[in-house]
């Protein structure tokens, strides 16, 4: 009874913190406080049993005490802390899973009404789109909600609601989306391990599993695809509002361990946008989904930042039980003070830590690391923001997809990546293509300027719409210069350069192709840079002659206002340029350097260029090569016979105990359609390096090891058995041809004798018994033949038997034999 009645006091507890009463909210907090106080009374002394009854109880203390220390903050600020606390509980109960799914209710039918708003709410359920109405009624509202909003929302009242009662139901929903956002993570599934400090395992929220089947049916994989389905909402009134909401909530309040899931739905959506061959399906709610996308993407992975820049101003919070008194509760309860230290710089790395019951608590490692399906998702977002129509809003969607790049890189080190190299070389090759427009697209957009209608603009100065959109577009394309050069040097820095496979018939030459059109593209930039800026301030210049010529009274006080404005406006180009051109330099670095065996020759010729200013930009981005500094050994004729070489090394490499990391290693990761080739590649390597026995006696020694009996030794279909099987193939062929050649050749040629055993089979004028005598003979010539032939029998096999007897002798001294025997004559002799 005690347990019902704590599940129900935390559901609602839980429910009050999204409401848009912030009285009621900062009780609903301290109330949090009152768990605690139950759980010293009745386990003080035992601190395991505190965590098991109350395994949130650092959180729950948090909560409580910044009921207090926010006693003039606003109700968005009140908000943005408790989901900052949320974010961090790390046990799933009974009462907060259930105030989840009953917050997850209300809030799908206050997302309905919204988004339907002013249309008449008994619309919903008929399905009707033509009944509309200026008003809602408080029966309609609460008849509508049903066991959603009528049961935890504000109840209206009136004949019709007020325009301030719609704007309540709006904050409520958004205080709604919030909670579920924040506190998502209670619904995930767990790994099975043990719970820590005496806490449950099936409580403990230790870390999210990868994205799989059962996050289908998740109520948080359902309330994350819904979100992102009002990412195009098209209420006249709430539309905009709901977007903003969701780009905001999504990208910065969602609970860490949530965006797995968060970037497995976005990749689903975006999927759609692509037929069955691959073909981009542009529309306007596409494009609109694709730029909210991006915002809440780059959100996500700028949260790092963020997190460092607010801690630096707020401080590290700390709660105590007696900050938390304000029920009254007398404080004299046997347990130590618990304190909450706020030391996490973000939200999806394992750095934040709660200090006081059960000591330390690490909250998860980096659930960044499971998103699996980033690399597909950035490509198909790229490859759509490529088709669209060119216009300024493209444009500007472009920049920002430079900028997701960008913040993607920046945090290269939490992020897990299939085939990075290939990833990153398609994005250079994409985001490049951005880089100085071209004349088309400035025609396009040109003639789209000519065809609207002029326009006055300004104070005497009379500018047409088609020059206005033609400047526009021009600032802009310099902005996506600008954005693609930082993406491209991120996206360069230690990138070797991957041909496409079409490109690979001469690696080394299509390598070098690939680098002069990168080095080439960015030349010019660093030149159409200098241009620009002579023609920004000409065309200055002009515009200040044309402005003085309408008039002849100005002042000398108008004269030097101009002059400071067009020397302002100067100043700022020129540090866009300046700007611009420090992300050349450093993107072009960042080729050479990674590069320097392909590039350089392709490159040197710039330093002797006759133009002075391409030769001093060369120069720079020597220098800063030096600085960083490269590996100029690559430079040698034979770099890709050293670079093999220093890997066989590296997989050769054997330890103080004859033991071979690398290779065992590769050995208990490969997949079944790869140990053949590492088979093939690891026998002919060893060999290479005289190394074959110790390969050998590490491979079996494992096999041995892992062998129940005996009689499984080598039975199976794993690495060692095909490393034999190998073996027996390369070097024993020769040896089987030279001994079993004249053999065969005798029977099948010159003699006449039959060698069938077979009643059945014999022919008439045939003879069982001399046919048995027959084959006698032949197995004692083909026995013999093998006994003669031991000085042939190949050194290479030799040591494999050698290697084979003395490890099995160790295991199962009273059967070396047994093993050996099999394996040199049933599967070397008779089966190959």
């Amino acid at each position: 009874m005690a347990k019902h009645a704590h599940t129900k006091l935390e559901i609602v507890f839980f429910i009050y913190l999204w409401s848009i009463d912030p009285e009621a909210v900062k009780i609903a907090m301290s109330c949090f406080a009152l768990f605690a106080y139950e759980a010293d009374i009745r386990f003080g002394f035992d601190e395991i049993a505190v965590l098991t009854l109350l395994p949130n109880y650092n959180i729950y203390m948090e909560l409580s005490a910044a009921s207090t220390t926010l006693v003039t903050t606003g109700r968005n600020a009140l908000q943005k802390k408790i989901l900052s606390i949320l974010r961090r509980i790390e046990y799933a109960t009974p009462g907060n899973k259930q105030a989840w799914y009953d917050t997850f209710v209300s809030q799908q039918n206050l997302a309905k009404f919204l988004a339907i708003y002013p249309k008449r709410v008994d619309d919903l359920s008929s399905g009707g789109s033509t009944a509309t109405s200026p008003s809602v009624s408080a029966s309609e509202t609460s008849g509508f909600v049903g066991s959603g909003y009528g049961k935890f929302g504000k109840r209206r009242t009136g004949v019709h609601s007020s325009e301030h009662d719609i704007e309540d139901v709006f904050h409520e929903w958004a205080n709604m989306t919030g909670f579920l956002c924040a506190l998502g993570s209670v619904w995930l599934p767990v790994k099975n391990r043990p719970g820590q400090h005496g806490i449950p395992a099936d409580t403990r929220r230790i870390s999210m599993e990868p994205v799989s089947s059962d996050l289908h049916y998740c109520p948080v994989t359902q309330f994350i695809g819904d979100c992102l389905k009002y990412l195009v909402c098209h209420n006249e009134k709430f539309g905009l509002q709901i977007q903003r909401h969701i780009q905001d909530i999504l990208g910065h309040e969602l609970n860490p361990l949530c965006y797995p899931i968060l970037f497995d739905q976005i990749k689903i959506q975006v999927d759609k946008f692509f037929d069955s061959t691959g073909q981009v399906i542009c529309s306007e709610q596409n494009t609109q989904f694709i730029d909210n996308v991006i915002v809440i993407m780059r959100s996500v992975f700028e949260m790092k930042a963020q997190q460092v820049a607010q801690n630096s101003l707020e401080g590290p919070t700390t709660a105590t039980k007696s900050s938390s008194n304000t029920l009254g509760v007398p404080n004299n309860n046997p347990g130590p003070s618990s304190s909450v230290s706020n030391t996490s710089n973000d939200p999806s790395s394992n750095s934040t830590s709660v200090t006081g019951r059960g000591g330390p608590q690490q909250i998860n490692e980096n659930p960044l690391a499971n998103v699996n399906s980033l690399e597909q998702l950035v490509l198909n977002i790229v490859r759509y923001a490529r088709q669209l129509d060119t216009s300024v809003g493209t444009v500007a969607i472009r920049i920002r997809v430079c900028q997701l790049v960008e913040s993607m890189m920046k945090r290269r080190d939490d992020l897990s990546f299939r085939q990075e190299i290939k990833f990153r070389n398609k994005l250079v090759e994409y985001l490049t293509d951005w880089i100085m427009g071209n004349s088309h697209q400035f025609n396009q957009v040109h003639a789209l300027g000519q065809s609207a209608a002029g326009v006055g603009v300004g104070s005497g100065v009379n500018v047409t719409t088609s020059q206005l959109v033609v400047d526009q577009y021009q600032h802009l394309t310099r902005e996506l210069d600008q954005a693609s050069m930082e993406a491209v040097a991120t996206l360069l820095h230690s990138l070797p350069l991957q041909p496409e496979e079409s490109d690979r018939g001469d690696l080394m030459e299509a390598k070098s192709q690939l680098f002069l059109k990168y080095f080439t593209l960015f030349m010019n930039l660093l030149n159409d840079c200098s241009d620009d800026l002579n023609d920004d301030q000409s065309s200055l210049s002009d515009h200040q002659t044309n402005t003085e010529r309408p008039t002849s009274n100005i002042t000398n006080q108008t004269q030097q206002q101009q002059q400071q404005q067009q020397s302002q406006l100067i100043n700022q180009l020129q540090q866009k340029q300046q700007s611009l051109r420090n992300s050349t330099i450093v993107a072009m670095s960042n080729l050479l350097a990674a590069n320097i065996e392909s590039g350089l020759m392709r490159s040197i010729a710039l330093g002797y260029h006759r133009d002075p200013q391409t030769r001093a930009a060369f120069m720079e981005v020597l220098t800063k090569i030096l600085q960083q500094g490269t590996e100029f050994d690559t430079l040698a004729e034979t770099v890709l016979a050293d670079r093999f070489e220093r890997l066989v090394e590296l997989v050769t490499m054997i330890g103080d105990k004859g033991e071979l990391p690398i290779a065992m290693a590769l050995a208990n990761v490969v997949s079944p359609q790869y140990m053949d080739e590492l088979a093939r590649v690891f026998v002919t390597i060893f060999d290479a390096k005289h190394l074959l026995h110790q390969l050998l006696l590490n491979i079996f020694a494992k096999e041995v090891e892992m062998a129940d009996c005996y009689q499984t030794i080598l039975r199976g279909n794993g690495l060692p058995t095909k490393i034999m099987s190998f073996c027996f193939k390369l070097y024993g062929s020769h040896y089987l041809y030279n001994l079993f050649a004249p053999i065969l050749a005798k029977m099948y040629i010159a003699d006449l004798r039959s060698y069938e055993v077979d009643p059945s089979r014999i022919e008439q004028h045939e003879q069982l018994d001399e046919n048995r005598k027959n084959l006698r003979l032949l197995t004692q010539d083909v026995f013999q033949a093998v006994i003669d032939s031991s000085s042939q029998f190949p050194i290479q096999l030799r040591i494999l038997c050698s290697c084979l007897y003395q490890v099995v002798q160790q295991r199962f001294p009273q059967h070396p034999l047994q093993v050996f025997y099999f394996n040199l004559f049933f599967i070397f002799f008779f089966y190959k």
